[in-house]
Parts: C-alpha cells; structure tokens; sequence
C-alpha cells in the first residue's frame, strides 16, 4: 500500500483538476480516505453554492485515492451521485469507504460533507482495475 505523501504527490503531480480546485487528501487507509475542498470562487455556482461538478470531483478524487492506494490503477467505470443538499460551508469533505473489493471491479460509497457535518452528497462508485502501476516519479 502507497504511503499518504505517496498518494499526495501523485496527484499534486498527475492531477491537475484536483490541483486546480485545491483538493487535497487527508487521510487514508486499506478501506478509507478523506479528502477536503475549500470552496473558493471558480467553484460556486449562480446561488453562491459550491457547484455540482465541483462536488463530484471531490467525490471522484476520495474514490481515487483509496481505489489507488495499492499504487496500480483503478478507474472510475461509473458513478451514480445523489445531490442531498447545497454546499455553502466550507471547507468540503469526501469520506470514501470500500463496499466491495473484487479482482477487476470494486465498489466504493464516498459521502461529502461540509464543515457543519451536513450531507451534501452521496455516491456510489464502481471501479474497474486497470492493472497498470501509477507513476510515482517525476513525471
């Protein structure tokens, strides 16, 4: 299993998106990992609230972040969100967790929240097992 500064550099590296919305992973283990947004203006919507696309990259990053743990590649091979309500306090946080860990397809829940604990979102996100080794050098 990748360290937590492993998987950190590797998306500060090879993640520009999460980089660029400033999403940054907190925590991790086998089965879990926390991911945080600060909401700031590129990411709010017409009412003032963090957008909906903002907020299924951050659930996308906790699921990558804990399907990449075991430093080989696994991609997003759906996704079904559930927007609960607006995320208007920040910072964000994606708490991912494994349902289902198999050889190819896994399946994961990731639940974003806001500073208040209040649910934002829930999604659950099917995995398919590349097989290829993330990069973990310079790239």
């Amino acid at each position: 299993m990748l360290t937590l500064e492993e998987i950190r550099a590797h998306f500060r590296r090879h993640d520009p998106v999460s980089s660029s919305l400033g999403i940054e992973v907190l925590d991790m283990g086998r089965e879990y990992s926390l991911v945080e947004m600060p909401p700031h203006g590129c990411q709010l919507n017409g009412m003032g609230a963090v957008h909906d696309g903002a907020v299924f990259v951050l659930a996308d990053v906790a699921f990558a972040a804990l399907s990449n743990a075991n430093g080989l590649y696994c991609t997003n091979a759906q996704t079904s969100i559930s927007f609960v309500r607006s995320g208007r306090v920040g910072p964000l946080r994606g708490e991912a967790r494994v349902l289902r860990s198999g050889k190819l397809l896994s399946t994961y829940e990731v639940r974003v929240t806001d500073a208040e604990g209040g649910l934002v979102a829930v999604a659950t996100i099917t995995g398919y097992g590349v097989g290829a080794r993330l990069p973990l050098g310079d790239a």
